[in-house]
């Protein structure tokens, strides 16, 4: 890093937050943090020379090049920036730029700068810059990010974006982008995460062995990014946790708020949402989303997918005295195949509806979470089917399997 590095203010000192933050200062910027809770930020200050703390968004920003945000959603966000006696951006000096990096709808990077216009601040430059990856890669710089905006302001700000990224995307469109784009991956992320959980919870009340059944899937083509990352804590709860509930759900309803604005139907997210949703009402959102399953559990089992781990059950459960019948692991297989197809068509399809390119699509996505073999395999054949399933031989022969199971 230059020795005359820009300064730098940091709002959201979260889970991936905190760890952006933290390798910015490794990485030699001097960072002022806020966050509303204190612990995070006394625990920031510990991070040596080049880490302070604010108390207000208004006091972090000042004589500061670079504002990146990282709050939850657009509520916190929204006072960060506008609140009339802390808010950040009256406090903001000439030509600062925002790097914008939490998930929000993209007609929420459209307020930011409208509003941040008239109330006399068109000088500001604005970077939709929405990030994946985690909190490990958060603390390692190696985020994939999708930066839009101006081009000046994008070159403006690339050594902070690179030094946060291990992938940095330029995302063509100017403004609003780089969320379109972040959404697009989420979409698949969603649905991934959701059939990961159904997976396993069906193979569990069928009386299987989980972890077979787990090992005998990943090496299918049925496999996800997902699937393979999110089942092994179902199998062993000492593993730790990855993602709270609360985010992929706050995440999938951007989505699908967004796709009503314009019309657009994603029917098998709309479904996923449901899924969450009944987890949130169930007090599971600070849990990892790994929980999901426990909703296709009987309710004294919470932990079958991990009890029948190396040790199958001749029945399914023990509140139940009907045994799933004709369930097989290649029937499990079969329907992960299926709704990863349908997963392509929903989400290449809002992306071009949308505008973004599919080919800077495939690369994002094929190299980020939300990947999974189906996409790799059929994507360039269902993209010159204008992402229909017709004519899609594997998915005909997939029904034929399903509807002779069911």
């Amino acid at each position: 890093m230059a020795r005359h590095s820009p300064k730098i203010a940091f709002a959201g000192l979260g889970a991936m937050g905190y760890g952006m933050a933290a390798h910015l200062v490794k990485s030699g910027f001097p960072v002022t943090g806020f966050d509303v809770y204190q612990p995070a930020l006394d625990r920031f200050l510990k991070e040596g020379n080049g880490a302070s703390a604010a108390k207000t968004p208004k006091e972090a920003v000042r004589d500061v090049d670079f504002f990146i945000c990282m709050v939850a959603n657009s509520v916190q966000a929204t006072p960060l920036f506008f609140d009339g006696g802390m808010g950040a951006v009256g406090a903001l000096k000439e030509n600062a730029t925002v790097i914008m990096c939490s998930t929000v709808a993209p007609a929420y990077i459209d307020e930011i700068q409208s509003r941040s216009k008239k109330v006399g601040r068109p000088d500001i430059r604005l970077i939709d810059s929405p990030v994946s990856g985690g909190a490990g890669r958060a603390a390692d710089g190696t985020l994939s990010i999708f930066a839009s905006g101006a081009k000046d302001d994008v070159e403006h700000a690339r050594a902070v974006l690179q030094c946060m990224s291990g992938k940095l995307y330029e995302i063509p469109g100017g403004l609003g982008g780089g969320s379109k784009a972040k959404l697009i991956h989420q979409i698949f992320a969603g649905i991934h995460i959701a059939m990961a959980n159904e997976a396993m919870g069906l193979a569990a009340v069928a009386g299987m062995d989980t972890r077979e059944v787990f090992e005998r899937l990943r090496g299918s083509e049925a496999c996800s990014w997902m699937f393979e990352n999110r089942v092994p804590p179902m199998l062993d709860a000492g593993l730790g946790r990855y993602s709270a509930m609360t985010i992929i759900a706050k995440d999938v309803g951007i989505i699908t708020q967004t796709s009503r604005t314009h019309k657009f139907p994603l029917p098998l997210l709309s479904t996923a949402e449901q899924l969450y949703l009944s987890a949130l009402t169930n007090g599971w959102g600070a849990e990892d989303d790994c929980v999901l399953v426990r909703l296709y559990l009987p309710p004294s089992q919470a932990d079958l997918v991990a009890t029948q781990s190396g040790h199958p059950s001749k029945s399914s459960t023990k509140e139940s005295s009907r045994p799933i019948h004709n369930v097989t692991w290649e029937t499990i297989r079969d329907i992960m195949i299926a709704v990863h197809i349908a997963a392509v068509t929903e989400a290449m399809g809002f992306c071009e509806y949308l505008g973004i390119d599919v080919a800077l699509m495939y690369d994002i996505v094929s190299n980020a979470a939300g990947n999974s073999r189906v996409f790799e395999q059929s994507f360039k054949r269902m993209g010159k089917k204008g992402w229909r399933v017709d004519g899609l031989e594997e998915a005909e022969q997939i029904v034929q399997r399903l509807v002779s199971a069911i």
